[in-house]
């Protein structure tokens, strides 16, 4: 058998079996993924959610939304978080879901790329809770990713840098508001080998001016304030729902046979 053949089988072989792991479930969240800072990092879009209630978290151009269009945002939509102030979490109500899978387990530190509709004076209203494989239960959640801090963001909103990647609300005020924007640190949480379920819960953030919103999310194995060049650096993982299993196929297909 020449070599040629042998990369070509191999190459399938590798297709068959990134299939078959990340494939299991019905609906997963399209992951990228990185190397950078020595650690590992996986990323995706707000609105890549496998769930949500779809009363309050919305995207933003469905009817309903509060805010208008806000730039810079890196894919095409985000969520808009459309609920009373200080909501409590509970199972089943005001949520975003996401299930992926992912080979190592370990702690992972947690940066979301967030904003919300901001009047002058108004700088609070500002985060929401993160529960990874059902713990902390709902009601007992006490974590939560938060981007507040004078330092952070203008006393008037400013449609031209709308956006900041928000780390641990557990933080010291003397360790937030460092420069890159967000906190200086990310929100640490425990991870396994295989499929997680990441869930957003809202927080705080009222229907009209003090809008949260979501529009990317990262976590990685070493915690550094991230940036849109390291987002832009990610690749495509091959994290599809079945449904797009011919796609995911036809990609890593071509891929396969470019690299023979």
């Amino acid at each position: 058998m020449n070599r040629g053949a042998l990369n070509w089988i191999l190459g399938y072989l590798t297709i068959l079996s990134i299939i078959f792991v990340f494939a299991i479930s019905a609906d997963a969240t399209e992951l990228e993924t990185s190397q950078l800072n020595g650690g590992q990092q996986y990323w995706w879009q707000a609105e890549d959610f496998t769930s949500r209630d779809e009363a309050v978290m919305l995207l933003k151009d469905e009817p309903g939304s509060p805010l208008p269009d806000l730039p810079g945002a890196l894919g095409d939509q985000y969520v808009v978080f459309k609920a009373a102030d200080k909501t409590t979490a509970v199972e089943g109500s005001h949520f975003l879901e996401y299930k992926f899978s992912i080979s190592k387990g370990g702690k992972y530190y947690i940066w979301v790329r967030t904003s919300w509709a901001r009047v002058a004076g108004s700088r609070d209203h500002n985060s929401f809770y993160v529960q990874i494989n059902g713990e902390p239960a709902a009601g007992a959640l006490t974590r939560h990713v938060n981007s507040i801090s004078d330092a952070n963001w203008p006393s008037d909103f400013d449609p031209n840098n709308p956006w900041v990647w928000a780390g641990d609300s557990a933080q010291p005020v003397a360790l937030q508001g460092q420069a890159g924007g967000g906190l200086s640190n990310g929100l640490a949480m425990d991870f396994i080998a295989g499929e997680n379920t990441f869930m957003i819960y809202h927080r705080e953030g009222d229907t009209d001016n003090s809008t949260m919103c979501a529009d990317a999310v990262m976590i990685s194995t070493v915690d550094f304030v991230p940036t849109e060049a390291d987002y832009e650096q990610a690749s495509l993982f091959a994290v599809e729902p079945m449904s797009k299993m011919a796609v995911t196929w036809a990609k890593l297909k071509a891929r396969a046979m470019t690299k023979e």
